[in-house]
């Protein structure tokens, strides 16, 4: 009895993360098709995600239990001259605390330019109040 206990622990410690990491990388449901322009969306998101939270450590002092939601890609433009890798983008995003309680719409704008040091620095950021009646249409990521 002992050896068939410490047999089913054992499977069920082999097996736990392997059942675990197949759920996680599963094909989510999304309205949104993986096409080239979503895709490069969802990268940018990524990639400039830790700036716009520096806009809800400046707004709000702290970001604890605060996360984004809807973000997208406003715009995003080269700066200089073609062919140069200076670039100024415009996100937004709603912040929202605890089971998606919208606080407020942040348009953030960040640059990358020598200037900075070649890296992404968030220049400036806008702040309204979200009201009850403003429509959210949340894209979903590809």
């Amino acid at each position: 009895m002992r050896k068939l206990s410490v047999f089913l622990l054992c499977m069920v410690l082999i097996l736990t993360p392997t059942i675990t990491t197949q759920a996680a990388n599963r094909n989510l449901p999304t309205k949104t098709k993986a096409t080239k322009e979503a895709v490069l969306e969802d990268a940018v998101i990524d990639l400039l995600q830790p700036q716009m939270f520096l806009a809800i450590d400046d707004h709000y002092g702290d970001r604890t239990g605060i996360a984004f939601d809807c973000q997208r890609v406003v715009g995003i433009r080269k700066l200089e001259h073609p062919g140069s890798w200076s670039f100024e983008a415009q996100l937004q995003g709603i912040a929202y605390k605890g089971a998606h309680d919208y606080l407020d719409v942040f348009t953030v704008t960040i640059r990358k330019d020598s200037t900075a040091g070649d890296k992404w620095v968030m220049q400036n950021y806008k702040v309204r109040k979200m009201k009850p009646s403003d429509k959210t249409e949340c894209r979903d990521p590809a």
